[in-house]
């Protein structure tokens, strides 16, 4: 393992960048390696996997000239070719203007980049709603403590297995962020969301409900598909921060045009055992990655984290699945990190299999840059 962190390091201090006059542009990118192994213990499912996937492999480009600022990115993971950020902004006196592929303003969690959630992968109600990059215009204005984001949206890209098709449906979304306290080390985020989904009567893109148990190589237990053409949804989320400890917690729930609906809650916390803080940004109402305070390359042992999380998904007709997470966090470097999360997790009423349960532990090596 040591070996492959080593490697992961030098892929990630080679990154190249070049700056001309007011004119700058470098490499960005990710590498996700994730090995697991489950048991499935359904009614109509028994079975024990040993699987390992390349869950991300992004490259791209970002930059910017005066106030203008983009960014490119692809993603070669999982066996197929999808578009990441395609998006140009243009940032003013508190105030940016983006347009281009993008994620809609939606759940503290799904925001906050994968690079620095506390977990290997998102809890069930930043999965649960279909939450994507949609090709669109977003507004948003900051002030020292808080955010307001709106924006329209068409459709999502679909990845090279479905020929890069867009799809047919619109997205009005908006999301708003106030911290109380906003302080080095000590932070209260409160914030809501909310979205209104539309889509052609033809569109095979459905309004859906499912998730998976925080393992990306594992199956979709609760699967809710339904034939409603819109949706309305909102969202709730709150975080504090406390010098190493921090608490997240999040609820959402989706009504399909009175059809179904679904509701979806998690609650996690981290205690930063070498001393560090998570990290907030107000002007997006987010969480940033953690640097150690003595990095590996410097001689110390990297920043080490405990955490754990417990989250539900609750469909009208498909079932209730609800996982509990506890994992380690080895921030190596401030762009290297392992993970390992352990999970077990109970599935209720008529989901896809039936009802059972879920084990399961997983690894991840990564690395991202610049």
């Amino acid at each position: 393992m040591f070996r492959l962190v080593s490697l992961l390091s030098l892929v990630a201090f080679a990154s190249p960048a070049f700056a001309q006059n007011a004119f700058n542009i470098e490499a960005r990118g990710r590498l996700f390696v994730d090995v697991a192994s489950y048991e499935e213990d359904f009614a109509t499912l028994q079975e024990s996997v040993e699987d390992s996937t390349l869950r991300a492999a992004r490259m791209g480009l970002q930059g910017g000239w005066d106030d203008f600022s983009f960014v490119t990115e692809l993603d070669f993971g999982g066996d197929r070719v999808s578009f990441k950020d395609f998006r140009l902004r243009w940032s003013g006196e508190n105030v940016r203007i983006t347009v281009g592929n993008q994620k809609t303003p939606n759940s503290i969690e799904y925001i906050t980049s994968s690079t620095v959630n506390t977990f290997m992968e998102r809890a069930q109600p930043a999965q649960a709603f279909r939450y994507d990059r949609r090709i669109g215009i977003l507004v948003d204005h900051s002030g020292e403590n808080y955010s307001v984001a709106v924006g329209v949206f068409g459709g999502a890209i679909g990845d090279s297995n479905a020929d890069f098709r867009v799809s047919d449906s619109t997205v009005i979304a908006g999301r708003a962020t106030f911290a109380p306290i906003n302080e080095t080390g000590r932070v209260l985020h409160l914030g809501v969301h909310a979205r209104q989904y539309n889509r052609d009567a033809g569109e095979p893109e459905s309004v859906r409900f499912r998730a998976r148990l925080g393992a990306s190589l594992a199956d979709r237990y609760v699967d809710q598909r339904t034939t409603a053409e819109s949706s309305t949804l909102i969202g709730v989320e709150a975080l504090y921060i406390n010098g190493p400890f921090h608490v997240l917690t999040e609820i959402a729930t989706e009504d399909a045009e009175g059809a179904a609906d679904a509701t979806a809650w998690g609650i996690s916390g981290g205690w930063m055992l070498t001393g560090e803080s998570r990290v907030y940004r107000a002007s997006d109402g987010i969480m940033r990655g953690v640097s150690p305070a003595q990095a590996l390359s410097n001689g110390g042992w990297g920043a080490w984290e405990i955490v754990g999380r417990i989250d539900q998904l609750d469909t009208d007709n498909a079932g209730r699945q609800t996982s509990y997470t506890a994992g380690l966090n080895w921030q190596v470097e401030r762009n290297v990190r392992v993970m390992a999360n352990v999970i077990m997790a109970d599935v209720d009423g008529p989901a896809r299999f039936g009802e059972g349960d879920f084990q399961g532990v997983q690894m991840r090596f990564q690395v991202t840059w610049p």
